[in-house]
């Protein structure tokens, strides 16, 4: 049987792996993380379910509407169904685009990373957490992947890697390959750059007042220390009733400039902020998490063109490096992955352990 292995189980790689589920072939994913879904992450804490990354997805898109409203189960998807509003650099907040506000703002009531693990489970892959690959070798009989302790993990005749360019870049860099393809492969991936991201969870044991009637807010002039606001409440089956619970997340500057600090630093700035916005006093929450994400969401996306060098060799590169930092489009861009996987393989020689 053929093999096939995809480093990174976000919704890309998730969405590949299912996509092939039909195939007489055998998909390992390889994790780094002790989560599936990447960015479209989900955490727990104190009886509150919340989102730090992605905040909700789309169905814009003809496959991931397919996916996502006729292939994978929808009993726990819903619509946020409140609007979002934008603000700009002085704070002034304003209804945001109608017609963006009238698509479904889809999120499940026990987390988007749901979205992740239905894809898992809907498919026939082999999930390894916690296993980061390090490198790899091109070898006659097709791709060699070893662990950072150098652990052999396997030959496979095709291979997909996921990770954000700057980190799968890294990879192809520390790899044994055909020299010219190798140099193609990283300049592609050079070409993307990402901004970094400083997300924060703020609970609160009452309802925070809102200025409107609105779920979030987002900065559209690129002139505010927040470009992000969220009221996970309204997300249903989310927070403990009587609270609220906000998702800020800060402009890419500001992340930069404070992306080193720790929470309990971070938070006067933070609550000050995110108070001023609301006209609240947002002071003393009753527990805050933080979540720092280095790559985001992309500026530019990786040279397609260029990286597409790697697949008549059977190296595929997909995700958020070529279609951009939404989940729809994640999920959009796995399944293109595995239309040209199932092409190439079609004529691939079978790898030996």
């Amino acid at each position: 049987m053929r093999r096939l292995a995809i480093v990174g189980a976000g919704i890309a790689g998730l969405a590949a792996a299912w996509a092939l589920r039909s195939e007489a072939l055998e998909v390992t994913l390889f994790e780094q993380r002790a989560e599936l879904s990447g960015r479209a992450a989900s955490r727990r804490a104190h009886g509150a379910i919340y989102d730090p990354g992605a905040q909700y997805f789309k169905t814009a898109t003809p496959g991931a509407h397919e996916v996502v409203l006729h292939q994978l189960p929808t009993d726990e998807l819903v619509d946020i169904g409140r609007p979002v509003w934008v603000f700009d650099g002085a704070g002034t907040i304003r209804p945001g685009d109608p017609t963006e506000n009238a698509a479904p703002k889809w999120v499940y009531r026990d987390g988007i990373s749901r979205l992740g693990r239905l894809l898992a489970a809907g498919g026939q892959a082999t999930v390894r957490m916690e296993t980061r690959v390090a490198h790899f070798d091109q070898t006659l009989w097709g791709w060699q992947l070893a662990d950072s302790t150098g652990l052999d993990l396997g030959v496979f005749d095709a291979l997909v890697l996921t990770p954000p360019a700057p980190q799968t870049a890294e990879l192809v860099e520390a790899s044994r390959m055909d020299a010219t393809l190798r140099e193609v492969l990283s300049a592609g991936l050079r070409r993307a750059t990402y901004r970094s991201l400083l997300s924060v969870a703020l609970a609160y044991s009452r309802p925070v007042a809102r200025p409107a009637d609105f779920y979030a807010l987002v900065n559209t002039d690129r002139e505010h220390p927040i470009s992000w606001l969220a009221f996970e409440e309204d997300k249903p089956d989310r927070i403990p009733p009587g609270q609220s619970l906000l998702i800020v997340q800060m402009a890419p500057e500001w992340s930069v400039a404070h992306y080193n600090l720790g929470l309990d630093d971070l938070l006067p700035s933070i609550t000050a902020l995110a108070g001023e916005l609301l006209g609240s006093d947002l002071s003393a929450p009753a527990w805050a998490d933080l979540q720092p994400w280095r790559y985001a969401l992309p500026n530019t996306l990786a040279d397609a063109a260029a990286v597409a060098q790697g697949q008549p060799a059977g190296l595929f590169v997909t995700g958020d490096a070529l279609a951009g930092g939404r989940v729809h489009l994640a999920l959009e861009s796995g399944l293109a992955a595995a239309t040209e996987i199932r092409e190439y393989l079609m004529a691939a020689p079978e790898s030996e352990d």
